[in-house]
């Protein structure tokens, strides 16, 4: 459509009342105090120089059938309503501090690497083990950054880590019971890379390609990515370990923490385990919870319906959104 002359002589008067609307609503915001968002200079870039959290959310292996919910998804992003609320509790605790990036699938994965491995051409592929530990140190070898479990229930914030070191968080889960100094392999559910292209991630990048790419049998019996910390990580004068940040065990007895004490109920607040003041999240396995068929129930649970039952992780959940 063409504006005549006639039509550009009404829009004037409107106009210029927007304009005289827009100055008298600035001019009261600065009167009572409220900051112009448009004086910062810096706002484009606000953020861009935080460090990353990266969550990976592998769809590959998302159907009503597997997970066990019978369709009862929620209407928000996420698949399954308690990650939803795991993705609160990471967001409340460390927004300030940390960009958080969602990976959606291997079609996410593909817009921040550039290129896959040719076994995962197929944004179909159905996403392992193997393939995560792959997916897992091409990231942090690219980017840097936290590398976090997105089923994690994070109660405090990671803070400030060091750009000159790598922290491996947690136990090996593996291992029934774990002394106090850990395992002798962390946990691979929060793993910080201090810079982008550390030697460290990109020999566990490349030994996991090399495995991919050669299609070798066995990898999840092998544990490989335990492997590639004993031979890149472990004797690396940048290598942290921070076992008990990470709530995977219960108490001084080292034991593994189960499903089952995560899910127990009738608890009334009165955990059957210990959270100790330097836990900063507790993971919540999914490769456990999904495979299980006696837990489908947890899964059909919406986000009310968990913060409102009386379940050990729902006291955690509470506890970490400020909701008891």
């Amino acid at each position: 459509m063409v504006l005549s002359k006639n039509d550009n002589f009404w829009l004037m008067p409107i106009l210029g009342l927007g304009a005289v609307v827009a100055g008298v609503v600035l001019a009261n915001r600065r009167r009572i105090g409220v900051p112009d968002p448009f004086a910062d200079r810096q706002l484009i870039r606000k953020g861009i120089d935080k460090p990353t959290i990266w969550l990976y959310y592998n769809d590959s292996d998302v159907n009503s059938r597997d997970w066990l919910d019978f369709g009862a998804r929620s209407t928000r992003v996420l698949n399954l309503p308690f990650l939803n609320l795991c993705y609160e509790t990471i967001l409340k605790h460390n927004s300030d501090k940390y960009k958080i990036e969602v990976i959606g699938g291997l079609t996410g994965l593909l817009e921040r690497l550039g290129e896959l491995p040719g076994t995962l051409a197929d944004p179909r592929m159905v996403v392992n083990q193997p393939e995560l530990d792959w997916i897992r140190a091409a990231v942090l070898a690219k980017y840097g950054g936290l590398w976090l479990t997105p089923s994690a229930i994070v109660r405090q914030p990671f803070g400030a880590l060091p750009e000159d070191k790598n922290i491996f968080f947690g136990t090996d889960l593996d291992d029934t019971i774990a002394g106090p100094d850990g395992t002798t392999v962390p946990g691979m559910r929060g793993i910080w890379a201090g810079r982008s292209g550390h030697p460290t991630f990109v020999g566990m990048e490349a030994a996991a390609r090399k495995r991919l790419d050669e299609k070798a049998g066995g990898m999840q019996v092998r544990n490989d990515a335990k492997w590639d910390y004993l031979a890149f990580a472990a004797q690396d004068k940048d290598t942290i370990v921070k076992p008990h940040e990470e709530l995977g065990r219960s108490g001084s007895s080292g034991k593994r923490l189960q499903i089952e004490d995560l899910l127990a109920s009738g608890t009334e607040g009165n955990l059957p385990f210990v959270v100790g003041p330097q836990v900063i999240y507790t993971p919540i396995l999914m490769e456990e919870i999904t495979r299980r068929r006696n837990f489908g129930w947890f899964l059909r649970l919406s986000e009310d319906q968990i913060l409102e039952s009386d379940l050990a992780v729902s006291h955690l959940f509470k506890e970490a959104l400020g909701k008891n």
